[in-house]
């Protein structure tokens, strides 16, 4: 059975190729912001101030993170910032989710590293979420800015 005899008038339709090289641009972009944040956490809190715990556990954690985070935060801007009208509204948009993402993973990676202790969250719990939000916030507004900013996409036609 094909998707042609389930839905007889189903073609295959010509793909728009700037649609597809604006998707890997957002999607693209968050996880290589957020995988270069993450790999410099795991030099500066899981390697030089707290270089116990076990290394290739502390990679397989940033990576983890670092692709999980930038897909979603890609994905939530494709849904909710990339349909604007607007560059600001997209801008504020894209800003907001990675700064809701970002604070709601440092909390969560905070949980996790109370556990594991790989990242001197048990001891330091306040400073491993600030040092996770405010770079949030800040990552946001560079990420949108690289979106949206002064070169931005012109606003998407209805």
């Amino acid at each position: 059975m094909t998707l042609s005899t389930v839905i007889p008038d189903w073609r295959p339709t010509s793909v728009n190729p700037d649609a597809h090289r604006r998707v890997a641009t957002v999607l693209g972009l968050a996880i290589l912001l957020t995988t270069a944040a993450e790999l410099f956490y795991l030099v500066v809190w899981g390697m030089v101030l707290f270089p116990d715990g076990s290394l290739p556990g502390k990679l397989a954690w940033t990576l983890t993170c670092g692709l999980a985070m930038g897909s979603v935060m890609g994905a939530m801007t494709l849904i909710l910032a990339e349909p604007r009208q607007s560059r600001a509204a997209a801008f504020w948009i894209a800003a907001g989710t990675v700064a809701l993402v970002g604070s709601y993973c440092a909390w969560l990676c905070s949980r996790i590293d109370a556990r594991f202790d790989y990242f001197g969250g048990p001891e330091h719990g306040a400073l491993f979420v600030a040092s996770g939000v405010i770079p949030a916030v800040i990552g946001g507004l560079l990420y949108a800015w690289l979106l949206y900013g002064r070169s931005g996409p012109p606003s998407n036609p209805s």
